[in-house]
């Protein structure tokens, strides 16, 4: 399959297969998220320690939001790649069907998950340190050769590696195999498919890229009418107005891309699989 043709068909699987649109929205908002606290009720006195019940509190409750999130991140992710591969198949998977599913899988995920982070983290610490060595020994102009080196190695092999985990998510859904299992496998599949590998990152890329300019062509005329009724019902019917209008249109475009970015990627595996 060319790029097109693998983009038409995973925003016609994000079109038409609402039921995959919980677990892309899950995928689709990144992966991570920011937490802020508002104070509430009785302010505390400048200079005054934080209560000790307070932080430990608020680090129980801070830590399992971070430990669900992160299930159901990995869960969506199992979800979305059974759901893609029943749609390619003409099937269908409701969203009970699809926590089951990304339950099934959401640990093998978040192994290979935390293995591609670790690999992908040391990677950029030795090219990191390998720089800095070479600024310590010659000096800041030899500083300028040694990035350049470490960007033409590093970018490959950071690409490479997102590759990697990318097909060994699949395999270890589709094949139902442990992570350093579909580690090995994805290697192995990998080895001569560094083409196929680029052309699935493309593919996302304008995948993702249409979902959003018609996203923000649909959002535009909206965001401008709430944006104009804050000098009518003042600032709070204004954010009324944006939370009923902006908050769903906001879910779907989400929603759809994560969808469509994990869709490329099993469409691009499958492909070759089924051949």
């Amino acid at each position: 399959m060319g790029v097109f043709e693998i983009v038409k068909e995973a925003l016609r699987i994000a079109r038409t297969h609402k039921s995959l649109w919980l677990f892309g929205f899950l995928v689709g908002i990144g992966g991570g998220f920011n937490y802020s606290g508002g104070g509430g009720g009785q302010a505390t006195p400048p200079g005054t320690p934080p209560d000790v019940g307070t932080i430990v509190l608020f680090g129980v409750v801070a830590l399992a939001v971070i430990a669900a999130f992160v299930v159901l991140k990995f869960l969506s992710t199992g979800a979305l790649i059974e759901g893609v591969k029943r749609a390619r198949s003409n099937g269908s998977m409701t969203v009970g069907e699809g926590f089951r599913e990304g339950w099934a899988h959401w640990g093998v995920l978040f192994r290979i998950g935390l293995l591609y982070f670790l690999v992908s983290l040391t990677s950029v610490a030795v090219l990191t340190g390998g720089g800095y060595l070479v600024w310590i020994a010659f000096g800041s102009p030899a500083v300028i050769v040694a990035a350049a080196v470490a960007l033409l190695v590093g970018f490959p092999w950071l690409l490479s590696l997102y590759m990697w985990q990318s097909f060994a998510e699949r395999i270890a859904v589709l094949e139902n195999r442990h992570a350093l299992d579909a580690l090995r496998k994805a290697r192995l599949f990998l080895h001569g498919r560094l083409k196929l590998g680029l052309k699935l990152i493309v593919a996302g890329f304008l995948g993702v890229a249409l979902v959003t300019v018609l996203g923000l062509v649909v959002i535009a005329p909206i965001a401008a009418i709430v944006f104009a009724s804050a000098g009518v019902w003042g600032l709070g019917g204004a954010v009324g107005l944006g939370v009923l209008t902006l908050a769903p249109v906001a879910f779907v475009l989400f929603a759809i891309i994560g969808v469509t970015m994990s869709s490329v990627w099993t469409i691009g595996y499958l492909s070759q699989v089924q051949q």
